[in-house]
Parts: C-alpha cells; structure tokens; sequence
C-alpha cells in the first residue's frame, strides 16, 4: 500500500465529500486490518463493498461519523502498523481501541480514537496540532512498562513553522478546542528532525532518543545536529543524555536503537552526504553515556558509502548489522551509473573488530535480493551485462591476486510477453539456463557457464567448480522484493 492516498482513485470519491464513499473507503481499510495483511486493490474492486464482519461495519460507521466532512484517511511516512486505522488497546484493560489517521476538510492532518462502549464505538479524544502539514513519523509505545501506551508525533511544519515531535499521555485530561472537540495536550513538545523508541539503556523500558538539526535549509554552510535521550516517568519526559553529533552530513536520515553486539545495546544513525552517498554512526551504551563504535579510524572505517544503505537486523539474531558497501573490483573506469555495488552485513563483536555475517546482491530496480552463497566469498566479483541481453548482473570467478576473472553466471529479468522469442533463441544457441521465479510480469532467470574455463590453473579449476556446485539450489538464494523498505533486509 502506498505511503499515500492522494494518488489512487479512491481519494477523489473521498474528496467529493460524499459520505458514503468515506464508509466505503474505511470499511477497505478495516477488512485489511481485520485480515492482518495490505491491500493493494484494481480500480474496479474498489467499486463492490468487500464483506467485513458486522463489529467492523460499526466501527467504519462510527469512524464516517467522527471525522468531518471531505475529509481522507491517511498514512504517515513511517508508522510500524501501516494502516490509516489501528485496532488495539491502549489502557490494558483488555478491549481495543481505534486510532485513526487523517487529512480534515482543510487538509490538515489529525488523529482520532475510538473506544468501545456498551452503546458501541464511540469517539474518545482528538490529537491535531494546527501548524502542520503532515504526520513524519507515529509511535504508539509503552514506555514506562505499566501496561499503558503513550502516544508519539512528529509532525511536519507547514509553510515556516518547524517540526515538532509531541508526546500525548492518554492518562492526561482532554479539554475543548475551538469547535468543542475533546482534544489531547501535549505532554511536551520537542524540535526533532529524526526520533526512535526503543531499549537503549538495556533496562527493559523503552527510551526516546531524538535528533534536532540546525542549518538543513542551507542557512548554514554545514548542517549542526544534536541527539538527546529520554526516559518516560511519572508521566513525564526526564533527558538523560544531550550531545552533539559528528559534521559530515547534510541531514539524518536513519535512527535504529537496540542491540549492537551480544554485550551491547546502542544506535545506529545512517545520514546523506550527498545525492548518494551516505555515512554511517554506531554508537554503544556504556557507563552512562554513548561510546562511538564505527567510523573507527584506527580500523581503518571510515563509515562512508557511495550508496544508500539500511542497516539493520539481517539475520534474524536481534543485533544489528551494518551495511558495507563498495563497488564491484575488477572492473576499470567504470561511469557511477553503471557501477554495481557489493553488499556486506557487518556485525561488531563487542570489542575490537567487525565480522562478515552475509553478502548480497541488491537490485531496486527488479525487485531483486539475492544472498551471495558462502562458498563465492572471496572469489567473485559483479559486472554489468549488455543492456540488449536482459541481463543485470554477471558474476565472475575473481583472483585479485593473480588478476582473473572468468565469468561463472549471469542473473537475468525477461518480460514474461518476450519469454517466449528469448527462450527459443537460448535453445538454438544451447545457453543453459534456469528459470527461478516469475513476478510482476518478468521472468527470472539465471545462465551459469556449462564448463570450467580451462586456461584457469588448476588450483582456481577447483575453487570455480566449486562456486558452480549452487546452481541447482540457485533459487533459494534469491527472494523478490515489492514496495515495502523494510523487506530489503
């Protein structure tokens, strides 16, 4: 599902202001959210009500009622559940609730709650902050551990107003606003450009740690950014730490806070430098203060990349790697558009270095995520296949200290409508191939070399006659990727 409603036909029918296309639009969305998964609908599904179980027609009724008229559900730019409406609770006394995200009649974004009565759904209290254009970021957390979450927004200035991220405590008391709505104050509001929840400290409870930058408009000649950490007690935000991050970067653009190593709970903060390239900060929680990790200079770490990265968990072990990336050796004065990128995740140890825990290949374009087999490490590199081939990357057998390269395989992404003239043409020539998958209309393939090249020394004939051993497992190493970020790692 699109970060955004504004371009799909449903807003029009919302923005007519008729009531009826807005219960239609919401009961859409809550037969997602009862189903637990996206949905990504063809125009004309959106034009038959989808059937839904009758405690959710009432709430999308009573949601048509809270929100004024024209107004259109929206979804933040970065919300861990996804959906314009949310269902669950808030209070732990064990009934859901509804938190709901959306433009009012001005365009102005707002949040309402729902919660359950004995007379059904019924509006509980509103969220708005006047000056802002849109919703950056939402979190819904429970900070302190009492069985209560609070609510965070960062929400984006319009015109000259700055962002401000605010938290709502739903133990605070509503007042009216100017048009006799029951709205929520903020516990505190605080100037953010970036802002993660999550245990930094490793005491079980959730920290706040936000970003403040100054000079991003360019009325400085390098950008100032400042991180502070906060805990939630006593319904209220006490800071922990207040520090000044390292210049370099024109603006942050990453925050991930959890473990660092198996000993180590810290953050990671990825920021541009440029129109592509990025650097990367990991800091570790020790005696009461941030210890920086990586760039490591007497490592040799530098923490830059010439391409966007996404650090994170790649494995599965709750520690997060760091994404290394550098172009493909081998290949000479080769133009930045051609250049294809090798992709190492990178875990610290704890102490002293950093280990290799996976490689892949990533192509944003097609869709493609594919994990390097371990027995190529160290012994391939990547090329770029001729643009009239369909071919997106070859993989080479690589001896850097000898200085060769043979090809081993190339992975190739076929229109499904072209498949056929292709697939009879690589039969006349006798190319092996073997087809992996078939996705969004495009085939994909992969050609390995039918023999070992025979002018390599025997010692490389049996390192390359290893790395063709995978071709027949070759496709479980590869996974197609859609829209959603969060999948690329």
């Amino acid at each position: 599902m699109e970060k955004r409603f504004r371009d799909q036909k449903t807003n029009s029918l919302i923005r007519s202001g008729s009531r009826a296309s807005l219960l239609l639009f919401s009961l859409l969305a809550l037969a997602v959210v009862a189903a637990g998964c996206r949905y990504t609908a063809a125009p004309a599904d959106l034009l038959q009500k989808p059937a839904i179980a009758k405690d959710k027609e009432e709430l999308s009724a009573a949601i048509e009622k809270a929100l004024p008229r024209f107004s259109m559900l929206m979804i933040p730019h970065r919300d861990d559940y996804k959906e314009a409406i949310r269902l669950l609770d808030l209070n732990g006394d064990g009934i859901e609730e509804a938190v709901v995200t959306y433009y009012n009649e001005y365009s102005t974004p707002e949040i309402v709650v729902l919660r359950q009565t004995e007379y059904g759904w019924r509006q509980s209290v509103l969220v708005e902050q006047p000056l802002a254009r849109d919703i950056a970021w939402l979190k819904l957390a429970d900070m302190d551990g009492d069985g209560q979450y609070e609510l965070l927004v960062g929400w984006i200035g319009a015109f000259d107003s700055p962002n401000v991220l605010e938290l709502y405590s739903f133990n605070t008391k509503a007042v009216r606003n100017d048009k006799g709505r029951l709205a929520l104050k903020p516990v505190q509001s605080l100037p953010y450009s970036q802002a993660e929840v999550g245990d930094l400290l490793g005491n079980g409870r959730q920290e706040l740690v936000v970003i403040d930058s100054l000079g991003t408009s360019g009325e400085l000649e390098m950008p100032s950014h400042y991180l502070s950490v906060y805990s939630w007690q006593k319904n209220a935000l006490n800071r922990v730490l207040n520090m000044s991050l390292p210049q370099g970067t024109n603006a942050f653009e990453r925050l991930l806070i959890g473990k660092v190593s198996e000993y180590h709970n810290g953050l990671v903060l990825e920021g541009g430098t440029g129109a592509h390239s990025m650097l990367t900060y990991m800091y570790a929680w020790e005696s009461q203060g941030l210890r920086l990790i990586y760039p490591d200079e007497a490592l040799g770490l530098e923490g830059f990349s010439g391409r966007p990265t996404m650090s994170g968990d790649i494995n599965g072990d709750s520690i997060i790697e760091l994404q290394w990336t550098k172009e493909s050796p081998g290949y000479k004065d080769v133009p930045y558009a051609e250049s294809i990128w090798m992709n190492e995740w990178m875990q610290w140890d704890g102490k002293e270095d950093f280990h290799l825990i996976a490689e892949q290949f990533l192509d944003y374009t097609y869709g493609v995520k594919l994990d390097i087999p371990e027995e190529w490490t160290g012994s391939y590199t990547m090329g770029r296949p001729p643009a009239a081939s369909y071919g997106i990357v070859t993989f080479d057998y690589w001896n850097e200290a000898k200085g060769l390269k043979e090809e081993l395989a190339t992975l190739y992404v076929v229109p499904i409508k072209q498949w056929g003239n292709v697939e009879a043409a690589w039969k006349e020539e006798h190319r092996p191939y073997r087809q992996l998958a078939q996705d969004s209309g495009n085939v994909y393939l992969v050609s390995f070399v039918a023999d070992v090249p025979e002018k390599l020394p025997e010692q490389d004939k049996e390192i390359f006659l290893n790395m063709k051993k995978v071709e027949a497992q070759f496709s479980s190493y590869l996974k197609i990727v859609h829209d959603d970020r969060d999948e690329w790692r």
